[in-house]
């Protein structure tokens, strides 16, 4: 707008301020020509509105002309906290999202073969003896224990990308891999592994690298002689009791063999297992020495029917 024609407006609009403050009842008036009302406020209003959308378009500042969107702000606004990003990875993720299928082999999540290390180095410090050998003592009394576990309770299977931890040195029951070890006598299986056998009616023996070797295959041939659901390893256990039996939500740790109450064991824990009615071999046979022999039949119809 031109000089004088902002002269000119402004003192117009000192005249209509005036005319409104002093007359103010009067600040209506009626064109002759077009028999209309015009309210002189109302005029002012338009003029000082409009001139304002004119300075608006006619502005020479950029920032002020923009009409699309700022990215990432408009220049001056304050800088917004960053993203927060989840860390897992996506098969991390897709495994919490729905259950991983049991006893399906798939090297991206277990296939019996790939990622071992996560749940054992494979050194042989795990089932060699390194001291002296641990002497039974029939007076150190065996002891059984069984864990609450709820009904409604279902164990997770987890891929080989991700490690498992157990709150008690000898588990009964908890995650697992979803491929189990064939039944039988191994060099060394991981605990990762056979609670898996535990969930299908299993019984696990374990013992101390450094047990009685007349004890380990007294204890041995009672578990074989009683079902074909069986894993038998070295474990890290306790050389006051250096032997164990494993199953579903039990364990029986002993200094000595008692044949009568490892039978009464077996026949009273094994089998008792929420799937149960999987008895086929697993797929993971990593350091496997024997399979297991079927003894009733391979479903294990009737336990411990040798040792009657």
């Amino acid at each position: 707008m031109a000089l004088p024609n902002k002269i000119t407006l402004f003192f117009w609009k000192i005249t209509l301020v005036g005319y409104v403050i002093a007359y103010p009842d009067k600040y209506e008036f009626q064109d002759i020509d077009t028999n209309m009302k015009f309210n002189l406020l109302d005029i002012l209003n338009d003029y000082t509105e409009s001139e304002k959308d004119h300075r608006r378009d006619s502005t020479d500042d950029p920032y002020e002309n923009w009409t699309g969107r700022w990215m990432p702000s408009r220049p001056g606004e304050p800088t917004p906290p960053p993203k927060v990003v989840s860390n897992k990875g996506k098969d991390e993720e897709s495994h919490h999202d729905s259950r991983v299928p049991m006893g399906v082999k798939s090297p991206d999540c277990d296939d019996g073969k790939t990622n071992l290390t996560v749940d054992w180095d494979h050194s042989v410090t795990s089932y060699t003896c390194y001291g002296q050998k641990i002497n039974p003592d029939t007076e150190i009394s065996p002891e059984l224990y069984c864990d609450t576990i709820p009904k409604k309770y279902e164990a997770i299977h987890k891929c080989m990308y991700e490690s498992i931890e157990y709150k008690d040195d000898i588990p009964t029951y908890g995650s697992h891999r979803p491929i189990w070890p064939t039944y039988g006598e191994y060099t060394y299986v991981p605990k990762q592994r056979w609670i898996h056998n535990l969930e299908h009616g299993a019984v696990v023996m374990l013992y101390h690298p450094c047990a009685n070797s007349l004890e380990v295959e007294r204890l041995k041939g009672v578990v074989k002689g009683c079902l074909r659901r069986h894993i038998i390893t070295p474990y890290d256990l306790d050389e006051t009791k250096p032997l164990a039996l494993v199953t579903w939500g039990c364990r029986l740790t002993m200094s000595h063999v008692n044949k009568e109450l490892v039978i009464d064991f077996i026949k009273e824990h094994a089998l008792h297992a929420p799937e149960n009615r999987v008895y086929k071999d697993g797929d993971f046979d990593d350091q496997l020495i024997k399979k297991s022999d079927i003894v009733s039949d391979e479903e294990d119809s009737i336990i411990c029917f040798k040792q009657m």
